[in-house]
């Protein structure tokens, strides 16, 4: 085992403030020129002196707007409010727009956080003047995403334009870069890890620059040179460091023991699992797309769904869609856009929509909001259709006729299975779950039986029309009664808790019957 003294103290420089990974001018190689300084370039070249960058990443967007400049031969000054000019002179914005709107030559300003300062009609004045010129500087303001954008958005001259997070081969020179600095005094703990700095930039792959170091640094802390380690700790550590909002709960995926029956979706998963390989790419499969789990409530899907993602192999986040929705006119279709950016960075991932009946409901009457719950459905309906990152859709729903019908059609989903109340078979599958399967994963130990498993399968075998959630209420009434007498759980205990429970197939006997005619030809059987 090497010894990681100098190894972890750089290893904190790496993320600390002021670390040389933080700052453009110690970059590990030059920006390529992408679409968006491409776009930047040409406008700017075009006469265009007014450009918004929206960017979570600043050393990012100035090391792109250095290279724009460069390529332009103009010089190049920033501007914050409080380092000021080029980190000379303090100067208010409106007396640098003053400025500028007296100056003549071709420069490229580059201006941090000026939209809190364009809260006044004379400073929104003063941009539109200064953007409506086809000579003299260019402002470029580069600020974060959000709702405090709001007047410098509605500025027509201005040119919008998104940065987005580093691609593929970007991250992964910027990876080898920093194992490179993290490992600069331990050749064995480089030696082991320079190779994985492709593998471990594609599980980092949407994050920003800054998040990627402070990940790997942690993981490098934590596990050493194991690569499955480090990458396990990325992608565990991904959605907290991308989701501030919290519109996305990162959730643990469940192995397929503990999901009692269901063949026909386990089946399925695996089939899917191969198109995620690099070989199914190569051989022109497309990524899958995703599943509706549909179904009688309790009987497993949201555990299905988290199935899904132990058998894919994905790291899993879940999204309740009642989340997305607020108070403020157009913030809910922000909120909706902003979420489904975050998950695309997060790719490949699995996206568990949990209860998407409910999130939505009133998509036939929704002048009562203003037509915001239409909104948000056409944009995810739009979404879903078009996105092209690996994000595999896990949907659990109870009731289909809450469900818009172009939610259904093929394309924006692969399958719709349908969850049915367990047979006897799958009763007794479940059953084995919740006595041996789960104890075992959460104690590591299977609390003792007074009787033989037979004499507890057979009453539940008898239990017809019995959901997975039942049997599991029923199962902790019994262990319960036995605890409280001091002695190992009978059959009669569980015998005792299922005789004294309704089931929901009889309180809920007809619409249960309706969805089970509604799923006969038209969805697959889990």
């Amino acid at each position: 085992m090497p010894d990681f003294g100098v190894f972890t103290a750089r290893a904190r420089f790496l993320y600390t403030k002021g670390g040389p990974a933080l700052g453009p001018a110690h970059s590990p190689s030059p920006l390529a020129m992408d679409d968006s300084s491409l776009r930047i370039e040409r406008s700017l070249r075009a006469g265009v002196r007014g450009v918004l960058l929206e960017t979570t990443e600043e050393d990012r967007a100035l090391e792109l707007l250095e290279r724009v400049a460069e390529d332009l031969d103009w010089p190049l000054h920033t501007w914050s409010v409080v380092s000021g000019i080029d980190e000379t002179q303090v100067l208010p914005l409106s007396g640098l727009l003053d400025r500028l709107s007296a100056a003549s030559d071709d420069e490229l300003w580059v201006l941090f956080d000026a939209a809190a300062g364009a809260q006044t009609p004379s400073v929104v004045r003063a941009l539109r003047q200064l953007a409506q010129r086809e000579r003299g500087p260019a402002i470029v303001l580069v600020e974060a995403p959000g709702s405090h954008l709001g007047r410098v958005r509605q500025i027509p001259e201005l040119l919008p334009v998104a940065l987005p997070p580093p691609g593929l081969d970007e991250l992964t020179t910027h990876v080898g870069w920093a194992l490179g600095l993290v490992t600069e005094h331990d050749a064995t703990a480089r030696e082991a890890l320079s190779p994985h700095a492709a593998s471990l930039a594609r599980v980092a792959l949407g994050l920003p620059r800054r998040a990627v170091d402070r990940l790997l640094a942690e993981a490098v802390l934590a596990h050493g040179t194991d690569p499955d380690a480090l990458q396990r700790y990325i992608a565990t550590n991904k959605s907290a460091a991308l989701d501030r909002d919290g519109m996305l709960e990162l959730a643990a995926p469940v192995p397929e023991q503990q999901l009692g029956g269901l063949p026909q979706l386990k089946q399925w998963l695996r089939r899917r699992a191969l198109a995620l390989q690099p070989p199914a790419r190569k051989a022109g499969i497309p990524a899958p797309r995703g599943v509706l789990l549909l179904g009688v409530q309790g009987c497993g899907k949201s555990l299905a769904a988290r199935v899904c993602a132990e058998l894919l192999g994905l790291p899993l986040v879940r999204l309740e869609p009642g989340r997305l929705f607020a108070g403020t006119v157009g913030e809910s279709e922000a909120n909706l856009r902003h979420t489904l950016a975050l998950v695309e960075r997060l790719a490949p991932v699995v996206l568990w929509i949990d209860e998407i009946d409910k999130g939505l409901a009133g998509t036939e009457g929704a002048a009562s909001d203003g037509g915001t719950t239409a909104r948000v459905i056409g944009g995810l309906l739009t979404w879903l259709q078009e996105r092209e990152r690996p994000v595999f859709v896990a949907a659990t729903a109870n009731r289909v006729d809450a469900l818009p019908p172009e939610l259904l059609r093929r394309g924006r989903l692969d399958e719709i299975f349908f969850v049915d109340l367990p047979d006897a078979e799958q009763r007794e599958a479940i059953l084995r779950v919740h006595l041996h399967h789960v104890p075992l994963a959460r104690l590591g130990h299977v609390p003792p039986l007074d009787d033989p498993w037979d004499a507890f399968a057979s009453v539940i075998r008898a239990a017809e029309g019995w959901s997975g959630a039942e049997i599991e209420a029923a199962l902790v009434e019994a262990r319960l009664d036995a605890h409280a007498e001091r002695r190992a759980l009978r059959a009669d205990d569980l015998r005792r808790a299922v005789e004294a429970t309704v089931p929901l197939c009889r309180t809920r006997s007809e619409s249960i019957a309706a969805l089970r005619s509604w799923a006969a030809d038209r969805a697959r059987p889990a």
